[in-house]
């Protein structure tokens, strides 16, 4: 079977096996601690970890302060947190047409109510976000303007900066989900981020893929600030669920090694697999076929020939050994059904070839049909 779902690979540039025995040995030190063994005060690892992050990767949007960051499971587990506990269920969400399918899910769950907003490849709208604020009176505006999910498009700087000034203004919580900035294949466009303004909570994760098996994701802000005004008196003293032993095992990685490396052979290896990947759907040259080549991250967004329908094709593929996500649940409204995602980072050439093999044999089942009637 041919995974082109997502989710986390079973391995990764630090294969599984050297990330069990990390954790292996932070669970033998926390053991001896806990027997006494140490006359010293236990590490606080979390406390660590969270300085390590932002005097590291999160350097541009917390300016070193560790008292910005807070660890969770993933970039999904911080959006569930800041949905659970600045947000109340009847919450309205405003976000883009086209968004992250577990935000929404998130949001779902939560007993948020989702609007979108217009706008194109470059952004919002900011006239449109004016009037959406005023109209649906929302608590929180939810956009990924560095790397989108599914397209992997990046928002003009001036319509990301009048987004963040419009929910300024309105007094409204604006998350950025940055969780595929890192695998932005252009260096510079990375180097640009900067810390967030008060009023602006980032969501992010190390990428899928770096070190096999471990989900660790953060929010980067103030969210203090919004918990004290919340429903939810505890908000600012909660905190995320999160792994103990692999926060400890990572802090003890970053001790040895910087992380920024790994992330630059990630992001290399993307960009490389990406175009290999565009190259081989053109030379499969199938009619009324499209995909938007994305700046960064993981997928590759797809427009089928008009007709087909993405879950239906999803369908006939598995039966061949292919898997893929239908682009239908990527939209807040008016879902456009002849639309996929398919997740091609953690494919070898191989594997590359013979999902878009059995992805057009699939095809050609729908389109023969209709060509025979």
């Amino acid at each position: 079977m041919i995974n082109w779902m997502g989710g986390w690979p079973k391995d990764g540039l630090m294969s599984a096996a050297d990330w069990e025995e990390r954790v292996e040995a932070a669970a033998a030190i926390a053991a001896t601690e806990r027997l006494g063994a140490f006359e010293r005060k236990s590490e606080p690892y979390g406390e660590k970890l969270r300085m390590q992050l932002a005097q590291g990767v999160l350097k541009g949007r917390t300016g070193g302060n560790g008292g910005l960051v807070k660890v969770t499971q993933g970039a999904d587990g911080a959006l569930a947190w800041i949905a659970e506990q600045l947000l109340r269920p009847g919450d309205t969400v405003l976000t883009e047409k086209l968004t992250s399918r577990s935000a929404l899910q998130i949001f779902r769950k939560a007993g948020l109510k989702t609007e979108a907003v217009t706008g194109d490849r470059r952004g919002m709208d900011p006239e449109a976000l004016t009037t959406a604020l005023f109209r649906h009176r929302p608590k929180m505006v939810y956009v990924a303007p560095a790397c989108t999910d599914p397209e992997g498009t990046s928002w003009r700087p001036e319509q990301r900066a009048a987004c963040q000034a419009r929910c300024s203004e309105a007094g409204v919580l604006l998350v950025t989900d940055d969780r595929q900035e890192m695998l932005l294949y252009e260096p510079e466009a990375v180097r640009q981020t900067r810390r967030p303004d008060p009023g602006v909570l980032s969501i992010g994760q190390l990428p899928p893929g770096l070190v096999a098996g471990l989900r660790i994701g953060w929010i980067a802000g103030q969210t203090d600030r919004w918990g004290k005004s919340a429903v939810n008196a505890s908000a600012s003293t909660a905190e995320p669920r999160s792994n103990a032993l692999e926060m400890r095992a990572l802090s003890r990685l970053i001790d040895e090694q910087p992380l920024e490396p790994l992330l630059e052979m990630l992001r290399v290896q993307c960009g490389e697999r990406m175009k290999r990947m565009t190259d081989l759907l053109s030379r499969k040259r199938i009619p009324d076929m499209s995909w938007l080549e994305p700046r960064g991250g993981l997928h590759l967004w797809v427009t089928l020939p008009h007709g087909l329908d993405g879950e239906a094709l999803l369908k006939s593929a598995w039966l061949k050994g292919l898997i893929f996500q239908p682009g239908a649940p990527y939209y807040v409204k008016d879902a456009r059904a002849n639309t996929i995602r398919l997740t091609f980072a953690f494919s070898d050439e191989r594997q590359m070839k013979q999902g878009l093999a059995r992805l057009a044999e699939s095809m050609e089942e729908f389109t023969g049909r209709w060509s025979r009637s």
